[in-house]
């Protein structure tokens, strides 16, 4: 089993602050596998885990204490009192987009790590799947198209972007969340001749 003694040596080797609930977590349970793929991590995967995700480099003050199996990372502050676990998207582990924001980890945890039957918290409309539209022509033609295919990292060539885009309004993005969409769209400096629609 693991001890205090042993979280408090991993924090000293690596740098990494693991915080209270975690640690009171690991010294019961020392990670744990869910139906559905759901995983918290254990004090051994902890370290090789936030290493492969890299997310020292994109998200230095976090840890990633588990993940979903699927597109989802769980991260909580590196802070000693920190309860709350952000569910990031793994493409880009934004915490302003989470796609939810759990406020109490011991409280998730006991409820079995819920993550679509858990009460949103004011992220419903950023957690919406839908799909982006590009209802008007933009400004620069064919050399906008090319910026916003590399932005929208459409797999398609330019020539096809382009014969799709004389039909409007088309869709160019599907099953996307909300909260990405409109990041991806700003990104475009037109966010006028996009439409996201559910």
């Amino acid at each position: 089993m693991v001890n205090k003694g042993m979280i408090d040596e991993f924090e000293i080797n690596y740098g990494i602050k693991v915080p209270n609930q975690y640690k009171d977590f690991l010294q019961v349970n020392d990670g744990f596998s869910f139906d559905g793929g759901r995983t918290l991590y254990s004090l051994n995967d902890l370290k090789e885990m936030n290493d492969n995700l890299q997310i020292q480099k994109y998200q230095p003050d976090y840890i990633a204490i588990g993940d979903d199996g699927g597109g989802l990372v769980f991260l909580m502050r590196q802070e000693t009192n920190a309860e709350v676990v952000f569910l990031v998207d793994l493409s880009d582990y934004d915490i302003g987009t989470a796609y939810k924001r759990i406020c109490n980890f011991n409280d998730w945890f006991n409820k079995g790590c819920n993550i679509d039957t858990e009460k949103e918290e004011g992220n419903s409309q950023l957690s919406k799947i839908g799909s982006v539209y590009l209802t008007e022509k933009p400004v620069n033609g064919i050399r906008d198209l090319v910026r916003i295919k590399q932005i929208f990292n459409l797999n398609i060539t330019a020539s096809q972007f382009l014969k799709i885009s004389r039909t409007l309004p088309c869709e160019v993005l599907t099953n996307i969340k909300y909260a990405k969409a409109i990041k991806l769209i700003e990104k475009t400096g037109q966010p006028e001749i996009f439409e996201f629609r559910k």
